[in-house]
């Protein structure tokens, strides 16, 4: 009962913090961050867990990546308010074990899907001390050790006024992981400008690139606006996130109003144009959706008539051709400002550019000589020129490549042995059947099994041929191995099962440890195939 009489505490205890002695984020991300940025041993944060090959990882900052552009924005009123309630506890009386409580109760949920609304209840009620809340936040952005409690406290942080914490935010920055949180609180202080969160996103190249150059997107800086369309667009998730956004921002319709535009701007307004035709109809907006998309189109031709050269210029343009063609097919309608003589005399600029002769010499050497990149644009339209890319795949894979999917894809009945005496001598096979287990098969680990896999499934279109891959996909831990070997023994006549494959089934279903498996090759025993 005496409880209410003692002394409220203040400040924080800082020698017993919540986290004990857990190591600070804030400290491991600053000791690994070098001059050419984070390294490879910064990545792997204090509070990460140990991995485990049955469940689906994410990159770093890539759950709150998808939240963020893909996922429902459900209120968690409760969880707001106990939370708001945590932290004025812990400002009124700073106690371990206020403290403590509040820590925790961030620790254990995700800050994403609260800090909109926590951060509108604090700025509506005006009841917290700033000065309290800033001590907090300050402390728990700079030395936690637990991820959610550093996002959460970067939040609040960026929220409050009268102190310059942007190096704070770009050291967290520069891990995906925070980037959005560090670009949230950048943009939302007038105080910082866009320098600064142009400075945060060229240090980022995944999901973090993404959040920081979505919110350069009003820019009038024309420096920033000519690095979008150079560099801005690039990231490690997918060009098709930002190809729109940074040809928007960046005015590159402008831009390409030049008389004469250098080679690295042709470059990457091609690479733009061409992801936006990728894009289309995708996650992110693409051509279709950009209103300055023909002016863009006309003006890159018109530079690019004698200077495009490479293999990945001509598979631009062969998309280009592609994406024009279905339009006057009428299989899709141009949108924005695509005026029906423009899409004529580009269409016609388009197959005189294709024609030309030196293109069949440049995929050629792209095949032979090419760089992974060269070699992938290459094989996708050697075709076009009568070259067969089987032998060319074949070659790269003997050398130690995996480009299993493409030599199945490409295989015949000709051709089916070259490729599985390859795989024998490829895939260790006996390392992949050690027994049933119920493995996803996630993960760098598993690339046998991966490659198992492009082998099994066109199997079913090869009756008899490669027994062996059957055999050890049959006992296999990855499940989707079990499944793909299941389903090509389905696929074949019962006459051409090798004698020991009906043995190797029963036996399968005696082990098996997964009930769908077991369902599918009961299925099969009972002459169903599988689909």
């Amino acid at each position: 009962m005496f409880g209410f009489f003692k002394k409220k505490v203040w400040p924080p205890n800082k020698q017993n913090p919540p986290w004990g002695n857990a190591s600070s984020i804030y400290g491991h991300i600053a000791a690994h961050t070098g001059p050419t940025g984070l390294s490879e041993e910064g990545y792997e944060l204090p509070d990460e867990k140990v991995s485990d090959s049955n469940k689906i990882s994410f990159a770093p900052g890539a759950m709150d990546g998808v939240m963020s552009h893909h996922g429902a924005s459900n209120s968690e009123d409760q969880r707001v308010f106990e939370l708001y309630g945590a932290l004025k506890r812990a400002i009124e009386n700073a106690s371990d074990s206020n403290i403590r409580a509040l820590y925790f109760l961030i620790k254990d949920g995700s800050a994403l899907g609260v800090i909109d609304e926590l951060m509108e209840r604090i700025r509506s009620d005006r009841a917290l001390d700033a000065d309290r809340l800033y001590h907090i936040v300050h402390w728990f952005s700079t030395h936690a050790a637990h991820r959610e409690p550093v996002k959460f406290s970067m939040a609040l942080l960026g929220m409050l006024r009268g102190s310059d914490d942007s190096e704070i935010f770009l050291t967290l920055g520069r891990h995906d992981e925070f980037t959005l949180y560090a670009a949230v609180a950048i943009s939302g202080n007038v105080s910082y400008g866009e320098r600064v969160l142009w400075k945060l996103a060229k240090t980022v190249e995944g999901w973090g690139r993404i959040h920081a150059v979505e919110r350069l997107a009003g820019t009038a800086d024309e420096e920033i606006k000519n690095w979008l369309v150079r560099e801005g667009y690039i990231n490690a998730v997918m060009y098709e996130y930002l190809a729109c956004i940074c040809a928007r921002a960046g005015d590159l319709h402008i831009a390409l109003q030049a008389d004469r535009i250098d080679d690295e701007l042709l470059n990457s307004a091609a690479e733009i144009v061409d992801t936006m035709i990728v894009g289309d109809n995708g996650p992110a907006e693409g051509l279709s959706d950009y209103e300055h998309g023909y002016a863009v189109v006309r003006a890159l031709l018109e530079h690019g008539k004698r200077r495009f050269v490479s293999v990945s210029h001509y598979s631009f343009l062969f998309r280009l051709r592609d994406w024009l063609n279905e339009h006057q097919s009428g299989e899709r309608k141009l949108q924005q400002d695509w005026p029906a003589d423009g899409v004529d005399r580009i269409f016609a600029t388009l197959s005189d550019i294709l024609a030309e002769d030196h293109w069949k010499r440049e995929i050629s050497s792209a095949l032979e000589f090419g760089d992974r990149r060269q070699f992938r644009n290459a094989s996708s339209v050697c075709q076009e020129f009568g070259i067969d890319p089987f032998p060319y795949f074949y070659a790269r894979t003997e050398s130690g490549d995996e480009y299993w999917w493409d030599l199945m894809r490409n295989s015949d009945s000709k051709r089916i042995d070259q490729v599985l005496e390859l795989g024998l001598k490829r895939i260790p096979l006996d390392e992949i059947a050690t027994g049933p287990r119920n493995e996803l098969g996630l993960g760098p680990e598993y690339s046998a099994h991966t490659s198992l896999d492009f082998i099994l499934q066109e199997l079913g279109k090869f009756p008899g041929k490669g027994w062996a891959f059957i055999a050890a996909g049959l006992q296999s831990p990855v499940v989707r191995n079990r499944n793909m070997s299941v389903r090509a023994l389905s696929r074949w006549n019962r006459k051409v099962w090798p004698e020991e494959a009906l043995a190797a089934l029963n036996r399968l279903k005696q082990f098996e440890v997964n009930d769908d498996v077991r369902t599918r090759i009961e299925d099969v025993l009972a002459g169903n195939e599988i689909h």
